[in-house]
């Protein structure tokens, strides 16, 4: 309470029972600090599980490999092919090597039309919009990060059949067979059918170049390290 003397205060008395707010020290020069925007302090970091390729992809994948080993048994069918022969493990491999890199080449231009394309601009989208600040944009690089998972899965199968199915007619055309690469005598051995091996060898070359390189890795370590002297 005010003591006033003639209209004038002279002091300030505290009213007991009053509540005061503890004052906060401010470094000299800082800026207050701001409230968190309500849109801002109710965002958390959302995550979202991939999901394995789409059934369409994985079943579309699986008959492009049929149909190449198909066209394979057609092939055989009507074109008694001569066996494709060279010597030496490491010329298998370079030249399955080649036929995979070849493949890769040959498809290469199909992978525009693949799934994925469409995902990724949306998440690109997301991630530019949770930079700026934009309320929701969290959740929403979360759910597209897990989109573009799950089409590169989808778009790694359909290019796995595809590859495959390729690689198993251009075997059977060519007559380069894997099973009778690798045996003593391609000529003669008959354990298997043509068109089987040509599916064989298409699901090997099918696979890409990369495992192929690593194969070729460990044929070489191993040969290098039998033919060190002790």
């Amino acid at each position: 309470m005010a003591l006033v003397r003639r209209g004038v205060a002279v002091g300030r008395a505290s009213v007991p029972g009053a509540l005061t707010a503890p004052a906060v020290p401010q470094q000299p020069g800082a800026h207050p600090a701001a409230p968190p925007s309500p849109a801002m302090a109710g965002e958390a970091a959302a995550a979202v599980p991939s999901k394995p390729a789409h059934g369409f992809a994985v079943i579309f994948g699986l008959g492009l490999a049929a149909a190449g080993g198909l066209g394979a048994m057609t092939v055989n069918t009507w074109m008694d092919q001569p066996v494709f022969q060279v010597e030496g493990e490491m010329s298998v491999f370079a030249a399955l090597f080649v036929f995979a890199a070849a493949v890769e080449r040959i498809l290469e231009p199909f992978t525009r039309w693949m799934p994925g394309r469409r995902e990724q601009e949306r998440y690109e989208k997301a991630v530019a919009d949770m930079e700026n600040g934009v309320p929701g944009a969290t959740n929403a690089v979360a759910h597209a990060k897990a989109s573009v998972d799950q089409a590169r899965a989808s778009r790694g199968v359909l290019m796995w059949g595809l590859a495959t199915g390729l690689a198993t007619v251009l075997s059977a055309f060519g007559g380069f067979y894997l099973l009778r690469l690798i045996n003593a005598s391609p000529d003669t051995w008959s354990a298997v059918p043509q068109w089987i091996d040509a599916l064989v060898t298409g699901l090997v070359v099918g696979s890409g170049t990369k495992p192929l390189h690593d194969v070729i890795n460990n044929v070489q370590k191993r040969s290098n390290s039998t033919m060190t002297p002790i």
